[in-house]
């Protein structure tokens, strides 16, 4: 180690010596001061002890008529004296226990201490809040503590009146939470809120009442301010300015509380005022006035007001009548066009039951009927038999629906009347037309016949005729006279076949129409065994074909027609006639198409009218199309072509599925 450490070492050891002597000194001095202070100590304990015991006689009346708790301690906690009183709150008994401090809540001994220095200090201790463990429980006490000082003031004990405020404290928790709960439901309130003392000083006022006024202080800020020139500073706010002020001034004079005070704003806003006095056993304290906007609230009474009356000079001038009934069906109001369609005034209606009033015996039941669905809620529409007061029978179209009130419970009914006599008039001539239609028509369809079977005969004649005269003059007539006896033949078959055409146009209808589930594709086979398809001409058609309701007689005809027509019309070494479906959602659309002679455009819709051919063939009456539009039109369906002349044709059929 060298010399410099060395040096510096017993340096070190040097200071801490001295500081060593320094701080023996310092025990020393301190020891003989705690020694004579404890000394002195114990003599005041002894003075106090002499003290207490020649006070105690004294005391002794104090103690006993002390309500609250009232103890005694020396400078170190150590109970000395505490009254019945104390020892109940404190659940201390001196036999068992010795200082005051053992009493305490372990969280509040440290705080205790504190408080207990300040008491040294200064003297006293006031309002002192501090938390015991007594009977098993918390408790807060209050305190009121002094120090006992001997002839010479050097203290000597400590004295205090110790409460239990736990109930109170807990009240004043409870009562500040609802303050604070008041506050904030005033606060959010959407009415203005301002509370007033007998002196028109402001204690209580929120956000809204300050916002209604354009205030630019703060209800904090209102708190404590006076009132009595308020209405002169706001009153420009206002339509009629004087008016708000002297209002005001009546209301706070009166006393008297007033409900649904209306202030119109210049700005368009209405406020709704109310104001309450408020009185303690009978003495004046103040008053509290509440402001609502009430503006859209107005203007929708008004508009509705506006509608109602709208709608009443509606309901009145009506030509349908109105009758509102209770559940008794007794009659609550009529409007004028019931009152004509009737005969009855509305005084002579209103209280009256309708049905027994207004209906034909016959009807009577059917609106008790009616009257049960309303209480359970169903509305719809009837007809009825009524009965004016000159006691003319007519017919009325009744719509109805329950009434019900704000709470939803049906509280009667409302019926719209239409007077339908002139229309049910109508249905009955119609309905007798459609028989007279219906019977006519049978008439006809049967003369049909008979004038188809008349004129068969007849032509059916002629012709075994003309085959007589050719068999029985071959030989003689010459080939010209044979030639002209073959067209006379050829004319008498087209007369037929005409009239064949005809009859069965005519008989296309609905009366006899019988709807049943028909395969087309059924439907086509059996038309190529009954056609006769010459040996040029290919019938092609797709594999599924889909099955319809329909009269299965009705599809034959129209699509032995239209095939019909299309070998009647090839003009190729090769026909193709091609039949295909193609499905819609509410539709099939069925095709036939062909490559024969084609349709000019121009047309298109002339060859569905009856006796129009375009093309004179020997074997076509012009009915075939005709007789397939009808059918179609029949089923309410849609026909329409597609051709190019020279290239073929093509027909659409579309029928509902």
């Amino acid at each position: 180690m060298s010399e410099e450490k060395i040096k510096m070492y017993e340096r070190a050891l040097a200071r801490e010596k001295a500081a060593r002597k320094e701080a023996e000194r310092i025990l020393e001095d301190k020891s003989r001061e705690l020694f004579y202070k404890g000394q002195e100590l114990q003599k005041a304990n002894e003075q106090l002890e002499g003290l207490v015991r020649e006070k105690t006689s004294e005391l002794k009346g104090v103690f006993e008529n002390i309500v609250d708790a009232y103890v005694v301690t020396n400078l170190f906690g150590d109970v000395l004296k505490m009254n019945e009183a104390a020892e109940q709150l404190l659940d201390f008994n001196l036999s068992e226990k010795k200082n005051i401090l053992d009493t305490l809540h372990q969280d509040d001994v440290e705080k205790a201490a504190t408080a207990f220095q300040k008491l040294y200090s200064t003297g006293s201790l006031t309002g002192f809040n501090v938390r015991i463990v007594a009977h098993g429980k918390t408790v807060l006490l209050e305190l009121n503590a002094s120090i006992v000082y001997d002839e010479n003031q050097i203290p000597i004990a400590a004295q205090g009146i110790v409460r239990d405020i736990t109930a109170q404290k807990a009240a004043e928790r409870k009562l500040l939470n609802s303050e604070n709960r008041l506050s904030a439901v005033i606060s959010n309130l959407e009415s203005g809120i301002l509370l007033e003392d007998e002196n028109r000083k402001v204690v209580i006022a929120n956000e809204r009442f300050c916002d209604f006024f354009n205030m630019a202080s703060t209800p904090a800020e209102l708190i404590g301010q006076d009132c009595t020139n308020a209405a002169e500073r706001y009153k420009h706010l206002f339509e009629n300015e004087e008016r708000f002020v002297t209002r005001i001034n009546t209301l706070i004079e009166l006393k008297e509380q007033v409900v649904g005070d209306e202030l119109h704003l210049k700005d368009g806003r209405i406020l709704e005022r109310d104001f309450i006095p408020i009185y303690e056993e009978g003495i004046y304290k103040g008053h509290l006035t509440t402001y609502r906007d009430v503006t859209l609230h107005r203007r929708f009474r008004k508009n509705i007001e506006a509608e109602r009356a709208k709608y009443s000079s509606i309901i009145a001038n009506m030509e349908l009548g109105l009758v509102e009934v209770d559940n008794d069906d007794k009659i609550l109001m009529v409007n004028q066009s019931l009152e004509e369609m009737s005969g009855y005034t509305e005084n002579e209606l209103i209280g009256k039951k309708g049905s027994e009033v207004l209906l034909d015996e016959s009807s009577r039941q059917e609106l008790i009927e009616e009257n049960q669905k309303r209480l359970e809620g169903s509305s719809n529409s009837y007809e009825v038999v009524a009965v004016t007061k000159k006691g003319e029978k007519r017919h009325w179209l009744i719509s109805g629906a329950p009434n019900y009130d704000l709470s939803g419970n049906i509280i009667g009914s409302i019926g719209i009347h239409l007077d339908i006599t002139a229309i049910k008039e109508l249905e009955l001539q119609k309905e007798s037309l459609l028989q007279k239609l219906a019977s006519s028509n049978h008439e006809l369809q049967e003369y049909a016949h008979v004038v188809s079977h008349d004129l068969k005969s007849p032509l059916r004649s002629l012709d075994a005729l003309l085959t007589w005269v050719k068999e029985d003059n071959a030989e003689v007539l010459s080939s010209d006279s044979l030639e002209n006896l073959d067209l006379m033949g050829t004319t008498l078959e087209k007369m037929e076949q005409l009239i064949t055409d005809v009859l069965e146009y005519s008989s296309v209808s609905s009366d006899e129409e019988e709807v049943q589930d028909v395969a087309v594709s059924g439907v086509i086979d059996d038309i190529e065994k009954l056609l006769h398809i010459p040996d040029n001409i290919r019938i092609e058609r797709e594999t599924t074909l889909p099955v319809i309701k329909a009269d299965r007689v009705r599809i034959q005809q129209l699509f032995q027609n239209l095939m019909s027509n299309a070998i009647r019309y090839s003009d190729k070494e090769q026909g193709v006639i091609k039949i295909a479906c193609k499905e819609g959602k509410t539709h099939n659309t069925f095709s036939e198409s062909d490559n024969g002679i084609g349709i000019e455009k121009e047309y298109h819709d002339k060859i569905f009218e009856i006796f129009q051919s375009l093309n004179k063939h020997k074997d076509s009456t012009g009915i075939g199309l005709s007789i397939v539009k009808k059918i179609v039109d029949l089923y309410s369906g849609k026909i329409w072509l597609e051709s190019t002349p020279g290239e073929g044709s093509t027909f659409f059929v579309s029928l509902k599925k």
